[in-house]
């Protein structure tokens, strides 16, 4: 005779069917791979391909003018095999005053203890002296034009006049700038430790001068996905494969 046995279906919820189904999509990877026409249309702190070249790029200024500062391109040549730090700098003056030194390496820290150091120049140039911005006289730079109304009659003085510039003179801004380009090959397994946060960058010079910066935590991120970018990549749409 036949016994009999309890058949039962398993309920799965709708939430638990969206979790797999999830899973079994294609990963919109943020870190996925942007295809640039020229380095100067690529995005920052993210890996971008221009032809067999993969790379990553950042720039870091301070104050109100761009160009003073720091712009990194670290790169990979699936085609030659090779990786490397390209650095162009464009440090305040006081750092080196008159001096024709050259970038002789770069160190990432934190917390003001070193983590990775790039020391390996391929090729450098003498910084000089470069004009970011011309002298230049601004009209009404700072103050108000005559016949203006501000209220309560604030900053007129005692003859009831407004106290106002029809001119204000600029000084020229200038900086030291150059650069240099620096073999990564035998950083790899360093910067694929690096913490993932934003890192203190300082440039060594030649002469013993030294200029202070930041990395981003993003190209820091972006960096671990360059390295492992491999010669069988996916498409431009797809996260790099891992080695």
């Amino acid at each position: 005779m036949l016994s009999k046995q309890k058949w039962t279906i398993p309920i799965i919820s709708a939430a638990t069917i969206g979790v797999a189904i999830a899973m079994m999509q294609p990963v919109q990877a943020k870190d996925a791979i942007v295809t640039a026409t020229s380095i100067k249309q690529a995005p920052y702190s993210q890996v971008f391909r221009t032809g067999s070249v993969y790379a990553v790029r950042d720039h870091d200024y301070k104050g109100s003018e761009p160009q003073i500062g720091v712009s990194t391109l670290w790169s990979k040549n699936l085609a030659r095999g090779t990786l490397s730090l390209g650095v162009r700098y464009c440090v305040p003056e006081s750092v080196m005053v008159g001096s024709s030194a050259s970038l002789a390496k770069l160190v990432l820290l934190k917390n003001d203890q070193p983590l990775v150091t790039v020391d390996q120049p391929i090729k450098a140039t003498p910084s000089y002296q470069r004009v970011v911005q011309s002298a230049s006289v601004v009209p009404d730079f700072g103050f108000w034009v005559p016949d203006t109304s501000w209220g309560n009659g604030a900053f007129w003085d005692d003859i009831d006049e407004p106290f106002w510039s029809n001119t204000t003179a600029l000084p020229s801004v200038t900086c030291n700038a150059g650069s240099s380009r620096f073999d990564l090959a035998p950083l790899t397994s360093a910067i694929a430790q690096l913490p993932d946060q934003t890192l203190q960058m300082q440039l060594v010079f030649s002469n013993g001068a030294t200029s202070q910066w930041k990395l981003g935590q993003k190209t820091v991120q972006a960096l671990k996905n360059l390295l492992a970018v491999r010669q069988t990549s996916p498409s431009t749409s797809q996260a790099p494969s891992v080695e």
